[in-house]
């Protein structure tokens, strides 16, 4: 082979080289790392089992919305309310009482505004307790425009939601109810509701800030473990979704925390939509929710309070109160003790033994381990039927005939907040119609009645039974405290 072959054949094997050895880099750079490749595996599995997040991109909010908007409603109300005038109950401050029963006198409407979506086909809609608590008339416009008069099926004061029915004339958007427990902080979402009744659905977008807030949101004495986000929620926006990026509702946006600022601060907060899923059934059927009742007012186990009982670690619920006539009390809970277990179930603090004695029926038996002077001991409670506060119109509520009022049995959060003694019982005046017998007889809104003709009442039925009793007589001797005080006045029947 001559010096010159010899050359041509050396640059074609180097030039075969080097193509060969571009190649193989090319190829390492274009193949997915592990780390990509994994990542890459994780999305298409997620995708094809229809994971809790879709995979976030430019276009994800903007198509949820295009897809959602139309299954949340603006929610009008109107209600009629008494208004100035003064109560003669001198020794409560009147707000306290206006609270309760509102102003006497002379009647205006008030109207407010929230949000709400449709959660089926035959045109159930959630939305918060307090958008249409009292309400006289509740409408829900949709999306396009077209307004509904709505029902009020049921509502909650415990979790603040509440379940209306419109008779729908036409195929509606119904949003998917998603699982709140899987929602983690980080998690982008979206927030859709009618700020300050502008007009028409607006979108806000933010992430889940903290999971399990305790809040109280209805009735005091308990909490709701709240989705924390700072997607902006303003007034208007109560009752509206919390969307995940797949568009499936995760909670319910119904309070803010703003610390004076005239604007949303950032802090909102939304109930879990498994909460709402978990009573939606005795919302539908009952038109509201029966849970166990125990009678006791509970705080967390701290480490301070800990070491004073000798305990080894903060755990359990310390018992601050007893309700009169309570289960608890019945069956000999004290104050001071600590609820340890319930059902053989470790406590961990106080929230979890309100949620699970609110998840059992009223009449249901629980056994509760106790701490008392450092021993341990069980103690077997038949629980009652939880008092709803707030929910006036759903307790007891006398004939106003004749005797010109309007009674109410006292709730154990009731007489707290009206500061009555402990043990308190009675029958409760809610209103009073001038010119009447009742009226004559000087009782005014707030009494609380404690006996007739000598005889003990603790319910309107006992009253109205004792009044029966007493009618022959054509008057009744009642006891009445007002107060710090109690009087006796003549009732006439005729």
């Amino acid at each position: 082979m001559s010096s010159r072959t010899r050359t041509i054949a050396s640059f074609f094997v180097l030039a075969m080289g080097m193509m060969l050895f571009g190649a193989f880099v090319t190829a390492q750079i274009q193949k997915p790392g592990p780390v990509r490749a994994a990542a890459a595996e994780e999305q298409q599995a997620a995708a094809a089992a229809g994971g809790r997040q879709a995979i976030v991109g430019l276009d994800t909010f903007r198509d949820v919305a295009r897809r959602q908007t139309a299954g949340v409603v603006n929610i009008n109300t109107r209600k009629t309310v008494k208004t100035g005038g003064r109560t003669p109950f001198h020794n409560f401050d009147d707000d306290l009482l206006e609270r309760f029963f509102g102003r006497r006198g002379e009647s205006e409407t008030q109207r407010s505004l929230g949000s709400g979506f449709v959660i089926d086909k035959d045109g159930y809609i959630l939305t918060n307790r307090h958008v249409v608590d009292g309400a006289d008339e509740i409408r829900i416009t949709l999306s396009d425009g077209q307004e509904y008069d709505a029902k009020l099926v049921g509502r909650d004061a415990r979790t603040d939601v509440a379940l209306l029915k419109i008779e729908p004339k036409k195929a509606l958007t119904v949003l998917e109810l998603g699982d709140s427990d899987q929602t983690e902080p980080g998690e982008w979402v979206m927030a859709i509701g009618n700020p300050f009744g502008l007009g028409g659905n607006s979108v806000t977008v933010g992430v889940v800030s903290y999971k399990g807030r305790p809040l109280t949101v209805g009735t005091r004495g308990t909490s709701v473990d709240m989705i924390q986000t700072d997607a902006a929620i303003n007034p208007g926006n109560s009752g509206g979704p919390l969307l995940d990026t797949r568009g499936r509702v995760i909670g319910i946006n119904t309070m803010i925390i703003t610390r004076g600022l005239p604007q949303s601060a950032g802090v909102g907060f939304a109930v879990p939509i498994n909460v709402a899923k978990e009573i939606l059934p005795q919302l539908r059927t009952k038109g509201k929710v029966e849970r166990g009742w125990l009678g006791v007012t509970i705080a967390p186990m701290t480490e301070d309070l800990a070491k004073t009982f000798k305990m080894a670690e903060a755990r359990g619920a310390i018992v601050n109160d007893v309700t009169a006539g309570s289960p608890a009390e019945k069956a000999g809970v004290q104050a001071d003790d600590v609820i340890l277990a319930l059902d053989g179930k470790a406590m961990a603090d106080n929230n979890e033994v309100v949620r699970t004695i609110a998840g059992k029926a009223p009449g249901t038996t629980v056994r509760l381990k106790l701490l008392r002077e450092g021993k341990e001991r069980d103690v077997t409670v038949t629980l009652g039927a939880f008092p709803e506060e707030g929910d006036a119109a759903d307790e007891p509520e006398a004939e106003r005939a004749r005797l010109g009022m309007t009674l109410q049995d006292l709730s154990p959060d009731m007489a707290r907040r009206l500061d009555l003694p402990r043990g308190a019982r009675g029958v409760l005046v809610v209103r009073i119609e001038p010119g009447e017998a009742a009226e004559d007889a000087g009782l005014a809104q707030g009494d609380l009645i404690l006996s007739v003709n000598g005889s003990g009442v603790a319910t309107v039925d006992e009253f109205f039974e004792a009044i029966e009793a007493a009618r022959g007589d054509g008057v009744a001797r009642v006891r009445v405290r007002r107060g710090d005080t109690a009087f006796t006045t003549v009732l006439k029947l005729d």
